[in-house]
């Protein structure tokens, strides 16, 4: 006899499946794992890593799987999506539509909400949704317990807040078309109030949110009230679609990192930011940014180095429109940057061996950074003239800090290794093996001071990949390989290395 189930399949229809019974000896030798005995670590770990309709299914696995669903660090992180406690709702201009459903969302608040420590909302369109969630969570934050509805709690562990808007509002079909509108309005009035009733925020993340300047100068007055002391990051990329500086950034004393546009900034922010205890400034551009920087003067850093000489510059271009001019300084307005880090990670860009240069020459004595990431498609020529590979080495020989070399651009074994001899704090560097050659090229007894000794080690070398890895890893001290396509996409650069 045989027993059925239903069941849902991957677009929630329900399936009717045959079950067939076991024998007696089927059963008997059958041998049952034992993942309801996991301890409650390991389960908070994984149901952590689900959004709620996955724990949701997760927890009907076993009691034990169930009382998990429950634990405190199962619900650290929430992350709202655009179908997150939502139910269908037929609409006869636009069909079937997710729509907040206010009972479960209050249900949610009440049995889980006082553990959320990190609030996540993701670029969703259904900007109603949103609007509605952040006031509903902003009202149970601020009644606290007070009335039968609410429970006290709600908001208090709150640590980190993550708010990205889509402000890309072109056809979703062409991705590389850009349409662009900020946020504002309701949903920046739903944003303020949820802030300000997060008292205790570590980190506040706000990307893409376009902002008109009249808004922008009033975005940060909650967080500023409740915050001086204890927010620790704040990220805001792309707050204002013009140039517009946000003095809010230099009040939070104890701030340790900020991630910011450059339209963002001017020379008061960076005079207000010598005052503070931050210590990493990114500088970050992504394909929304506009293209016209603005970047303070030479007077404004040193004022901010006398005050705060531990300050370290990162500058990042993330998914940059197609662009020939990418990491222009002006010696005369920009020599004083204490820049750390250089990080393009753009496959549509080319970078000149005359800018890795420029880059040398202002920065060197300051720079431990310097990685092209990205996969680039463009055609790379062979000819030893055309390629980076003499730049590369002319900055390992001016900045003796580097640290972190990442390069994408084809180069030969001889420069691998010529690298390697050079910079004598290297300790990381990543190279695509596809287009790394096989070659020890003449070019470099010409322009390199190098000695017959040197000339046989680099020569003896470079003619075999693995005897080029094997003198690399003895030079760096540990074992180092060329990366595959895959692991140099995937390869993470670390830029706080103090």
């Amino acid at each position: 006899m045989n027993n059925g189930g239903w069941k849902l399949n991957g677009d929630d229809e329900a399936l009717y499946v045959d079950v067939e019974e076991d024998t007696e000896e089927e059963r008997r030798d059958k041998v049952y794992s034992n993942w309801d005995r996991l301890p409650d670590i390991l389960l908070e770990e994984i149901f952590s890593h689900l959004n709620i309709k996955q724990k949701y299914y997760a927890s009907l696995v076993c009691k034990n799987w169930y009382r998990a669903f429950k634990l405190p660090y199962t619900w650290n992180t929430f992350t709202l999506q655009e179908t997150t406690l939502t139910r269908g709702k037929y609409n006869y201009y636009s069909g079937w539509q997710y729509v907040l459903d206010h009972m479960r969302t209050s249900a949610c608040l009440n049995k889980v909400g006082a553990n959320f420590k990190c609030i996540i909302f993701e670029p969703m369109m259904n900007f109603y949704n949103l609007y509605e969630f952040m006031n509903m969570f902003s009202w149970y934050a601020e009644k606290q317990g007070t009335d039968y509805t609410t429970v006290p709690g709600i908001g208090k562990l709150v640590r980190r807040l993550k708010f990205t808007f889509p402000c890309n509002m072109a056809n979703r079909e062409d991705p590389d078309s850009i349409k662009l509108f900020g946020t504002g309005g309701k949903l920046l009035e739903g944003l303020k109030r949820l802030m300000k009733n997060l008292e205790n925020l570590r980190c506040l993340e706000l990307v893409d949110l376009m902002l008109e300047s009249r808004e922008a100068l009033h975005l940060m007055d909650e967080v500023c009230a409740n915050c001086t002391q204890t927010l620790r990051k704040l990220v805001l990329i792309n707050a204002t679609k013009f140039h517009c500086p946000l003095l809010h950034v230099g009040v939070f004393l104890n701030l340790n990192t900020l991630v910011i546009s450059p339209q963002s900034l001017d020379e008061d922010v960076i005079e207000l930011l010598g005052f503070t205890q931050l210590r990493h400034l990114h500088i970050v551009q992504n394909r929304y940014s506009p293209k016209e920087t603005y970047l303070p003067k030479n007077s404004a850093w040193k004022k901010m180095k006398k005050n705060n000489p531990y300050l370290m510059v990162h500058f990042e271009i993330e998914n940059q429109r197609v662009c020939e001019n990418i990491f222009l300084f002006d010696v005369s307005l920009h020599s004083e940057i204490p820049c750390h880090s250089i990080v393009l990670d753009n496959s549509n860009s080319q970078v000149l061996p005359a800018t890795v240069i420029k880059h040398a020459l202002y920065f060197g004595k300051s720079l431990r950074v310097y990685a092209f990431k990205g996969l680039s498609r463009k055609y790379m020529p062979r000819k030893f003239s055309k390629r980076i590979d003499e730049a590369i080495v002319k900055l390992c020989k001016l900045s003796p800090n580097i640290n972190t070399l990442m390069i994408r651009d084809k180069v030969s074994t001889a420069t691998l290794l010529e690298i390697v001899s050079t910079a004598k704090q290297l300790r990381f560097l990543h190279v695509r093996r596809n287009l790394v050659m096989k070659k020890c090229d003449a070019e470099w007894l010409n322009i390199g001071d190098w000695t017959a000794e040197h000339y046989n080690w680099i020569k003896d070398h470079s003619n075999d990949y693995k005897k080029t890895e094997e003198a690399i890893s003895k030079t760096l001290g540990y074992r180092w390989k060329m990366l595959s396509e895959r692991e140099f996409s995937q390869q993470k650069v670390y830029l706080h290395l103090d």
